[in-house]
């Protein structure tokens, strides 16, 4: 555990994203187009994809064995099921169970519905079942809205401790940081084609590779900071005797 809390510790995070984005690039680099989209991403069954869902399942028992929370048993419970939940809703996306749920429940509303169901304007529209929204909602809730209520909840102690150096407020940095780049890199294509006035079904080239290498990679490493951070944290609060230089975040 010495390198998780050692001086300096906080450079570890940085560290992980820099060699992520170097072995990323030179697969990249290395690979055609038309074979890294085959091995990124098919639709949740690629190699890559496939081997991204046991770094969020891991997430479970490593928050429950390894505590990264102080305090009392209740608030370590309370939290250490919010991140649980939002772990196992990560799962779900990944394998796009929502949307199988969704499709087994309401095969015509989805049907009829241009695009994902699961979108704010799903569920603002009218016609739509209640049972189908609440089911949308659920998934708003249980996902999003718990890892917001986490957020807010540390946010100051990140923010401070970011500028203090501690090792678990850089590593979720960069953990918020992976998941920008996800989403910047999973719209760009579609900004590129329409901007271009390209076909959806465009075959695969250079730049969407490069993407998807990222978009994939990028979750990847989102599940890795979320895990390096419960150790980092376990490393420094499991006793409720942190360092004196960490004792109030």
């Amino acid at each position: 555990m010495n390198l998780l809390v050692a001086k300096r510790s906080w450079m570890l995070a940085p560290v992980v994203f820099l060699l992520a984005v170097v072995l990323l690039s030179l697969t990249w680099a290395l690979m055609e187009p038309q074979a890294l989209r085959a091995a990124f991403d098919a639709d949740g069954h690629s190699f890559f994809e496939t081997l991204t869902l046991p770094f969020y399942a891991l997430i479970v028992p490593t928050v429950w064995l390894c505590c990264p929370f102080a305090g009392s048993p209740k608030r370590k419970t309370l939290l250490c099921a919010a991140v649980s939940c939002v772990a196992v809703m990560a799962v779900v996306k990944e394998l796009d169970l929502h949307l199988a749920a969704m499709s087994a429940l309401y095969p015509d509303v989805v049907a009829n519905f241009k695009g994902t169901p699961f979108k704010m304007r799903f569920l603002t529209k009218s016609g739509i079942p209640l049972g189908a929204k609440a089911l949308a909602l659920a998934y708003f809730v249980l996902f999003f809205g718990v890892f917001a209520v986490l957020l807010a909840y540390f946010f100051r102690r990140l923010m401070k401790g970011f500028f203090r150096l501690h090792p678990v407020a850089w590593t979720m940095c960069f953990f918020g940081g992976s998941g920008v780049m996800v989403q910047i890199c999973d719209r760009l294509p579609a900004w590129y084609r329409h901007a271009k006035e390209l076909p959806k079904s465009d075959v695969a080239d250079s730049f969407t590779a490069f993407c998807t290498a990222f978009e994939e990679g990028g979750e990847m490493l989102i599940a890795a900071f979320a895990l390096l951070a419960i150790l980092q944290a376990h490393a420094i609060y499991a006793r409720d005797n942190p360092p004196p230089e960490f004792a109030d975040l």
